[in-house]
């Protein structure tokens, strides 16, 4: 390896560590001992994520002794650079200078997160040398960590570690997990662990046993097995909200939720191809079209409905044809755009429908929302607690993903199919482009109006900020980290993005850098997504075999032409 990728590396990940410090990010001491552990499994990933850069830009294998060395290098200059910046910063810092004028973080505070100092003893000038040293090496030893991991990514032990992922010990510990994590939820619930506070590890665990279900599903192939196990799981989701107090319920609720609304984009962008930025306009409508029609105290209720509002399961069909229309009346418009061109004409389409509802006061409430929207009731019985809206959003749930199941097995889900690879093609196929772009706009915004009736009444009251922009990118987010075209994935990436800032809520603030984060690195580890569609599974590891052989080749060819060079040079 050259030495000046590995500086240049190194510069640019003490550049992000430095940025992201004085953004204020929890570092050691506001986490406490969890906080050094993510730190140092954090800094692991970036040198593992460089290291793949460095190896996929230079188009060759590292040797084992290269790659730690390029980690060592890269983690020493960015750690030991960063103990030297807030030495520095200390030290101006006892020395009366005013640093938070120009780095707002810059505070004794934020010197004291490196250090383990007081306020008083930094403003006081007490050395802390040693701590800075510790710092320095436990980012040195976490690149050392990811240099290691860099390693065993080489080609050859690829085809190694794909052997023993699909051995038959890995198939059914893959299958007893989610026992496992059942079992645990459940002992934890009930005081039998003789835990306390058990709030956020019972949320860690509901969230490890749905990611748990979605693996093993994905794992069985055999139908007899899929259906018994299946069964097995739908029991243990059904018991799932009576275990659960009410913050796990309400968060896995916003699970199901934003489920839902990802696979109404997935349809679109997924299967269909066309990126669509202001998808959460559609969520909008769903939540608004049943607010105002529900609330007694909306425009529409009290002047035209007599104060008798619709019911939630009016509600429902309601959104459903509201959302499908206005997925039609807004897709007429863009049926010849395609590319960068859709996805900046989606944008706005997002941004006009959240300023209408902003600014249309007298219809919308504006920024007041709609307010005391009524919970759900079947004959007679309220379902407005977590407990029955989360069995309500798995029975969504469930039917959303049966039908675009079935709908991507038939005619219209193979013209998507073949739209999202190419248009010109599927044209000329006999495909009728408008109808099945149209289709596709009409029953994903179908799907995302629904969801929004659910969230409205899981909420009471909404409002338009609920559904600007920040929430239609992280909708988008979570289903290119789940995988396109993916079911399973979709959830996974709901999972993620809605019990990640709780579990991790002191950082919640931080929650669009660390999804940024993860973008840059599921492009370069796994652009396919967590759990991408089978098939698309299945035809990336073909191309990875048929790239390793061909690498080995080429490696072999090259290795006997550095030989061959050697021994010419010793016979001169």
């Amino acid at each position: 390896m050259s030495i000046k990728p590995g500086i240049r590396y190194g510069i640019i990940s003490f550049g992000i560590l430095f940025y992201l410090s004085i953004l204020g990010l929890p570092l050691p001491r506001t986490l406490g001992g969890f906080g050094t552990l993510a730190l140092g499994l954090f800094w692991a990933v970036l040198v593992l994520i460089s290291l793949v850069t460095m190896r996929e830009t230079d188009q060759r294998r590292y040797t084992t002794i290269e790659a730690v060395t390029g980690g060592l290098l890269i983690s020493a200059i960015a750690g030991f650079g960063m103990a030297l910046v807030v030495g520095l910063f200390g030290r101006l810092i006892a020395d009366g200078v005013q640093v938070n004028t120009v780095f707002a973080q810059v505070l004794p505070e934020w010197v004291g997160t490196f250090t383990g100092q007081t306020k008083q003893e930094v403003q006081a000038g007490v050395s802390a040398t040693t701590a800075l040293l510790r710092f320095a090496l436990l980012m040195t030893s976490a690149g050392f960590l990811g240099a290691i991991v860099s390693r065993g990514l080489t080609h050859s032990s690829r085809e190694r570690w794909h052997d023993w992922i699909n051995s038959p010990f890995m198939y059914w510990l893959v299958i007893a997990m989610p026992f496992v994590f059942y079992v645990w939820y459940f002992a934890l619930a009930r005081g039998i662990l003789g835990a306390t506070n058990t709030s956020i590890s019972g949320l860690v665990l509901a969230c490890l046993f749905v990611t748990a279900v979605l693996v093993a599903l994905r794992r069985v192939r055999d139908k007899r097995r899929r259906l018994v196990f299946g069964i097995a799981f739908v029991v243990m989701l059904i018991l799932l909200p009576q275990i659960g107090d009410q913050f796990q319920n309400t968060v896995l609720n916003k699970i199901a939720i934003f489920s839902v609304v990802g696979i109404g984009l997935n349809i679109v962008l997924g299967y269909a191809g066309m990126l669509h930025l202001g998808y959460i306009a559609f969520f909008a409508v769903g939540a608004y079209a049943y607010g105002l029609l529900a609330s007694p105290d909306s425009y529409f209720v009290i002047n035209f409905m007599g104060g008798d509002g619709i019911t939630f399961w009016q509600g429902l069909l309601v959104a459903a044809i509201v959302g499908a229309l206005m997925g039609i009346i807004f897709g007429v418009p863009i049926l010849r755009t395609r590319g960068d061109y859709l996805a900046i004409v989606t944008l706005g389409f997002g941004q006009i429908t959240f300023l209408l509802l902003l600014n249309l006061r007298e219809f919308t409430g504006g920024p007041g929302g709609v307010l005391d929207i009524p919970p759900p009731t079947l004959f007679g019985v309220d379902l407005g607690s977590a407990e029955s809206i989360l069995y309500l959003a798995m029975i969504m749930l469930a039917v959303v993903a049966f039908m675009t199941l079935r709908l991507n097995d038939s005619r219209i889900g193979r013209s998507w199919r073949a739209m999202k690879e190419d248009e010109d093609v599927a044209a000329t196929m006999g495909i009728n482009l408008s109808t099945t772009k149209l289709v596709a706009f009409a029953i994903g915004a179908a799907f995302a109006a629904v969801a929004g009736v659910l969230y409205a009444t899981r909420q009471v009251n909404i409002f338009p900020d609920n559904f600007a922009l920040k929430q239609s990118i992280d909708i988008l987010s979570l289903v290119i980290i789940g995988g396109l075209g993916s079911i399973e994935g979709v959830v996974l990436g709901a999972v993620a993005f809605a019990g990640l800032p709780e579990i991790l809520r002191e950082a919640e603030n931080y929650r669009i850098v660390a999804f940024g984060a993860l973008l840059v690195a599921m492009m370069i580890l796994r652009p396919q997504g967590l759990l991408p569609p089978l098939e698309h599974e299945e035809d990336i590891d073909v191309s990875d075999r048929r790239q390793d052989a061909w690498l080995q080749i080429f490696d072999a060819e090259e290795d006997d032409q550095d030989s061959a060079e050697t021994g010419a040079t010793g016979t001169d």
